[in-house]
């Protein structure tokens, strides 16, 4: 567990769900993280941070994705002056946390963010502005190292790799483990490694599939195996967590899908702002389907 004498009580927990792989799970895996916090009775704000929007339509935002004229994040983080503005973009209507749409704006891998002055920097001095006091910040990144993805790990250098046992998985996770470490020595700070969640389908892995597999438990640390439940998917359709959607709660797998959230407690220090962090660490998730009342 993170020491407890290292958290400073103003800032959050930022959370970076990055893997340089497209569909491996990362925007699943940045809702079940803040609905998991939240269940916990911590505040989240949730980020999509990936030009396609995936997670923005997920919750049921593709209108203010589509939406020009909408202030983005992408122009607070370029103006400086509009730093101060970051509330405006700022959604608060989600049932389990707060929520930092993509919009339009964002203009895939080459944005005028890749070159601005002190460009990585830039996400952690705007959330700086947030009025509202949040435990933990949760980044659903894109697929690869661009400007958006190095402002989510710069900001606390904390990160989910979420993952499939597929040929490039090895390649993919290598590259990223040397390119961090390179971003870590550049901006003066470690990478923490949360999870390493490996979702598959048990009944359909095949022989270079059990291969990946292998290679990830003996290379990859803290590692999750999750056989993928069609349950868990479908809350995502509904526009909640696994949290927060019935049949996901009753499922056998919940507590599989819970050890991510727990890694993430217990590798990180959140300001406590009146939540007892210890008792939320401590919530099982017999507690929370308790809690939502579901058997």
């Amino acid at each position: 567990m993170a020491s407890e004498t290292s958290a400073v009580e103003t800032s959050p927990e930022t959370i970076a769900v990055s893997f340089q792989k497209g569909g491996t799970g990362k925007t699943f895996n940045s809702l079940m993280i803040s609905g998991g916090l939240n269940a916990r009775n911590l505040e989240v704000l949730l980020i999509d941070l990936d030009p396609q929007g995936s997670l923005t339509a997920n919750v049921g935002k593709r209108e203010v994705f589509e939406d020009a004229d909408r202030l983005s994040l992408d122009e607070v983080l370029m103006d400086v002056e509009k730093w101060s503005q970051i509330d405006d973009v700022v959604l608060t209507d989600h049932e389990e946390f707060d929520f930092i749409p993509a919009n339009t704006t964002f203009k895939g891998n080459k944005t005028p963010l890749d070159t601005a002055s002190a460009s990585e920097k830039r996400l952690g001095k705007a959330l700086e502005q947030l009025s509202k006091d949040y435990h933990y910040i949760v980044c659903d990144c894109p697929p690869d190292l661009s400007a958006y993805t190095k402002n989510a790990i710069t900001v606390s250098g904390n990160v989910v790799v979420p993952m499939k046992p597929e040929s490039e998985t090895i390649f993919s996770v290598r590259d990223q483990w040397q390119a961090l470490q390179v971003l870590g020595m550049m901006h003066d700070f470690e990478v923490n490694y949360l999870a390493y969640p490996l979702t598959y389908i048990s009944n359909k892995l095949t022989t270079e599939n059990k291969e990946v597999i292998s290679w990830c438990e003996e290379n990859t640390s803290p590692l999750v195996k999750i056989d993928d439940r069609a349950s868990f998917d479908r809350a995502k359709w509904g526009q909640n967590s696994i949290y927060n959607y019935e049949e996901s709660l009753r499922n056998d797998q919940l507590p599989v899908y819970d050890e991510v959230v727990q890694l993430v407690l217990d590798g990180t220090n959140p300001p406590s702002y009146g939540v007892d962090i210890s008792a939320a660490r401590d919530m099982t998730p017999e507690d929370i389907r308790a809690e939502a009342g579901v058997n």
